[in-house]
């Protein structure tokens, strides 16, 4: 698999975990640099990260590569979903957590003051309902995709340091679980 991405992105990373976890290879194209967001723009319309090409086919998002991974390779060390439409809900909550933190750190990056405005309130409120919900959900048992979108989700917050992640005190049993876990600590977020 040919994975277009950044060390930093928690949607890359996610890719790079499962990959990790079924024993794909990776053939990894660094976005970060001029000639990464080059190749980026050649194939995906969308110009956003992560993009794979696997099988012969350019997949763009997360969830769809993630998906396409386990539906062709298997779950290897991966918890199989015993509901599927469950572990899609789980992941898109996580999913969303970040997008509303990810919202507040670019307006952040580009000089906007948004602290204690009506839509960061907004924001961070929803983030904080999403996970008290999946703290609820998750288990420290099983080691899925949606366990795994949710460390991908508080780490990156931490490195960013865009979220109290302490809010997320539900989920730390989840974290504690597999944070020393080989694909989880060796994938964690870096410039």
């Amino acid at each position: 698999m040919k994975l277009f991405g950044t060390t930093t992105s928690p949607f890359v990373r996610r890719v790079h975990v499962i990959a990790v976890e079924i024993g794909e290879p990776i053939e990894w194209v660094d976005t970060a640099t001029e000639a990464g967001q080059a190749a980026l723009r050649e194939i995906s319309p969308i110009r956003k990260v992560p993009v794979a090409i696997v099988d012969g086919r350019t997949l763009f998002d997360s969830q769809v590569i993630g998906s396409w991974l386990t539906a062709t390779r298997g779950h290897g060390g991966l918890a199989p979903p015993r509901d599927p439409w469950r572990e899609r809900n789980l992941v898109n909550a996580a999913d969303e957590a970040i997008l509303s933190v990810i919202q507040l750190f670019q307006l952040r990056r580009d000089g906007v003051a948004i602290d204690g405005n009506a839509f960061a309130t907004r924001q961070l409120d929803r983030t904080d309902a999403i996970f008290q919900w999946l703290g609820n959900e998750l288990s420290a048992r099983d080691f899925g995709v949606a366990e795994l979108s949710a460390i991908c989700a508080l780490d990156w917050m931490d490195f960013r340091a865009t979220y109290p992640t302490e809010r997320a005190a539900a989920l730390a049993p989840v974290r504690a679980a597999w944070r020393d876990r080989p694909s989880i600590a060796a994938s964690r977020p870096h410039t």
